[in-house]
């Protein structure tokens, strides 16, 4: 039998599961963190080098990294629960153990993001006696979305690698 006509047997225990929309909430909310952590990066990186529009953008970076830290959150304990429903093929179990590890280095990574973010764009609206400490907030800021991206990648790369890899032999 292929790995293919293996999945209805392995979704069977899938009863406890949160859905939306009969959908596993894990890859609904994934797809949430591989859009917001980005883009949020993203920002974060060009007000660190353009501080001026941090008074006009700095909010909007800062709700787009906590929306992402988030969804992060979510979408491991999703994951997690979601690991707990299905029938793991014995040949499975590393990759998904090491892509359950980098989801859980994406919660740890983005939560530090979305603070800076948040100090940032406080300290990007405040007066000019605080231009300094808006400056190095938003390098800061920026440094942890880059690093808040990279495990991102990590995470989805490991995830989709094993899941993808299974289904099509």
């Amino acid at each position: 039998m292929t790995p293919a006509a293996d999945l209805p047997s392995i979704v069977e225990n899938a009863t406890v599961l949160i859905t939306i929309a009969g959908v596993p909430a894990h890859p609904l909310l994934v797809h949430a963190v591989v859009v917001l952590v980005p883009l949020a990066a993203l920002g974060a990186v060009v007000l660190a080098v353009r501080s001026g529009w941090s008074r006009a953008y700095g909010p909007l970076v800062a709700a787009g990294a906590v929306s992402g830290a988030l969804a992060a959150t979510l979408a491991q304990q999703a994951g997690n629960q979601l690991l707990q429903a299905l029938t793991i093929p014995p040949e499975l179990e590393g990759q998904l153990a090491q892509h359950g590890q980098f989801g859980l280095y994406t919660v740890v990574a983005s939560w530090p993001f979305a603070v800076l973010a948040m100090a940032a764009a406080v300290l990007g609206r405040r007066d000019t006696g605080s231009r300094t400490w808006a400056r190095v907030t938003g390098a800061l800021s920026a440094l942890a979305g880059v690093v808040a991206v990279a495990v991102t990648v990590l995470a989805g790369h490991s995830g989709a690698t094993s899941v993808w890899g299974y289904v099509t032999g």
